[in-house]
């Protein structure tokens, strides 16, 4: 089972005993809002079985991030596999429970599924779709050091293409030892 700690977060994969956590996540028409819209028990449930899912085909996709000092779920972030102009991309997705937005959860797990996915999992660049109106997520891919690359098309709606490389990486924070 991946797991990966930083300074607040226990990011780990999905169990089922998460399912409610996930839909009080997945539930809510306003972390959903640039989403697929809220989603009911049932489609909960498939989600939870796509992210199992792709689990077992790729090695990674949602996971569960967990507050370390009080066991509390702050939401899922991940590396997902998206359709982007009809291309399959690895891209970086988070959905944080509105009681915790602002704290710098996204930012923080963010960073740890990055160098995850850059370090570990060797992908050669990871991307990130965003909502042109979405001015907190695309906050959040800047503190990340992702930069926009260009306007695409994903499930029908038009985005902002980011994207980040081990070479980016270096480049704003300067050679690594």
């Amino acid at each position: 089972m991946i797991k990966i700690e930083t300074e607040r977060l226990i990011i780990r994969e999905f169990v089922d005993s998460d399912i409610n956590n996930l839909y009080n996540l997945i539930s809510d028409p306003i972390v959903m809002r640039y989403c697929s819209g809220p989603l009911d028990m049932k489609e909960t449930y498939k989600w939870l079985g796509s992210i199992k899912k792709y689990y077992n085909e790729y090695g990674y996709d949602y996971w569960a991030a967990i507050d370390k000092m009080t066991g509390e779920f702050v939401g899922q972030l991940g590396i997902i596999k998206q359709e982007v102009d009809n291309e399959w991309m690895d891209c970086i997705a988070f959905m944080i429970c509105k009681d915790k937005w602002g704290k710098g959860y996204a930012t923080e797990g963010g960073k740890a599924c990055i160098t995850y996915g850059l370090q570990t999992l060797k992908l050669k660049e990871i991307f990130a779709t965003v909502e042109p109106e979405n001015k907190a997520s695309k906050s959040v891919l800047e503190k990340l050091g992702m930069r926009y690359e260009r306007d695409g098309a994903c499930f029908n709606t038009t985005i902002n293409l980011y994207s980040i490389n081990e070479s980016s990486i270096t480049d704003k924070l300067g050679k690594r030892d």
